[in-house]
Formats: C-alpha cells, structure tokens, sequence
C-alpha cells in the first residue's frame, strides 16, 4: 500500500511516532510537506489535488486537530475517495482502521475499501515522543497559493500556553456523584495533595466549575503519573481522558462502578472524606 504522510516543514514528532506504533514503516511511504502553513484550506486544496494526480497513493494521512480533519474531508471529496476523521490506529496488512464511536464508548474497525482514502488522526494524550523520527522517504513540497478574496484579516495568537493539567504528575478528577463540595473546596483538596484539579463533564454542565478543566473525549487527554478519580462512575467518554495514566486510584461508594475495573487501586466510600483523610495523612 502506498502511503502519503502530510506534514509541516517542521519535524513532527507525534505523527513519527504514530508511525512507528502502526507499523507503517513496511509500507510505501511519501512525505508531502505543506509550507509554509496555510490560514485556510482552499490555499491547499487544489495543490493536494495535483500532487496525488502526479504521484497517486492509497492513502492520505492528516495530523490530528481541526485542520487535518477538514483537509481529509474536502480532499476525499475532490478525489472521489473516501474520509475517515480522528483515526486511532490502520493495520496496513489486513486493511482495517479502527476508530472510536459513541464517545469513545466502543472502539469500531473499519475495513478499507474507498480508495483514496484520506484519513486525520485522533488526538492524543501528551506523552513523550522522544526516540521516534519520520523514517527516509521521498518528498514533495506543496505551496499554498495566496489567500482568497474572502478572508480579509488573520490574527496570531503568540500566548498559548500548555494547560496545567496536561504538564501535572498529579491529577485529581472530580465527576458528579457522592459527596457535594464546591470549587474552592475541591481545588483546596488538589492543592493539598500536589494534584491539578480536573471534572467530568457531568459536574462542569451543572454550573459553578471550570469548563477549561473537562476531562473526557471532549475535554483534555491526560497521562499523568497518579491520577484520582474521584466520584465517578467510569464511564467511556470520561475514562478516556486518563487512561494514559501510570496509576489510577478509583474513589466511589458503589462497589459496582465501573471506574474500578480500570483502576490499580480502589476505594469504595464516599470520596470527600477519603481525600479529606489522604490530606490529613500527607500533612501528619
């Protein structure tokens, strides 16, 4: 199968190493590098066009984000191939692909029939990436054409800044069942135990909690070295935000929760005392 990897100039380490995890170095692989970045996707569209009219391949692989997502979508489109968005792993020997559905609840895997088949991957936690490399492979440059008529004005934004929480080895998160603590008690507690604090979803949409700190499928992706999940029942869409975690401690008083068949430790209890106690014995 032959594979087009669409990059920046820049070295990516994330698409490197997703490389490597799939095992695409068998493959027949092309880099097309994109430079410099375009502000929108109809300065790149046509010239991705082109290119796989020169060099034809079988499959087009985008980085994850918003951009990949759309160029995959509207290339496929113009090549009468077909688009898979926010893709977790291909196995280029059996010709599958697996994604997930019903946020994140199951993990689907898709025979590959469409052909281009253009693809964007899925985001990941952000662990480290070093000791992978984009292995040799032939490049072509594709240079985005000038901006259209349409966009009058874009603005850089210079200050973006890692979220605490993706940086922390410590991590407390917080859903929205058991004990009722406000926010100021709740990021007291994760202070108290050297934790960033993070909520379900479930808690954020019930008001009076930062939405900026949603952990989930929908919120950030977390590998932190101790994770605390606390007052949660374990579901899918949440779960997925720590599961890159070296250590879950699962905090809930129904024995049954399936939050504890993915934690290294439990405790079944109501959580607000149990963290209470873990402050008193630190501080002892």
């Amino acid at each position: 199968m032959k594979i087009a990897i669409i990059t920046d100039s820049h070295e990516c380490a994330a698409m490197a190493s997703w490389i490597a995890e799939n095992a695409l170095c068998t493959a027949e692989l092309e880099r097309w590098i994109i430079d410099p970045v375009p502000d929108v996707a109809e300065q790149v569209l046509d010239a991705l066009a082109a290119q796989w009219l020169r060099t034809p391949v079988d499959m087009l692989i985008f980085p994850a984000g918003s951009p990949g997502d759309e160029l995959a979508t509207r290339l496929a489109w113009r090549l009468h191939g077909g688009s898979l968005c926010q893709v977790q792993a291909v196995d280029v020997r059996q010709g599958l692909v697996k994604k997930s559905h019903w946020g994140n609840a199951l993990t689907a895997t898709l025979q590959i029939t469409a052909r281009p088949l253009c693809l964007s991957l899925a985001r990941q936690p952000e662990v480290s990436t070093s000791g992978h490399s984009l292995p040799v492979m032939t490049e072509y440059l594709i240079t985005p054409t000038a901006p259209p008529d349409w966009l009058d004005k874009v603005e850089s934004v210079n200050s973006v800044t890692t979220h605490p929480l993706l940086r922390a080895g410590r991590v407390l998160v917080v859903g929205q069942g058991g004990s009722e603590a406000d926010a100021d008690k709740i990021t007291a507690l994760g202070q108290a135990l050297d934790a960033e604090v993070g909520y379900s979803r479930a808690r954020v949409m019930n008001g009076g909690f930062d939405a900026d700190r949603v952990t989930g499928i929908s919120g950030h992706l977390l590998s932190p070295d101790v994770c605390i999940v606390a007052g949660a029942s374990g579901a899918a869409a949440l779960m997925a935000g720590v599961r890159q975690s070296r250590f879950v401690v699962a905090i809930n008083h129904d024995a049954s929760a399936p939050v504890f068949s993915q934690a290294d430790v439990g405790i079944v209890d109501d959580w607000l005392p149990v963290l209470e106690e873990l402050v008193r014995c630190k501080n002892a």
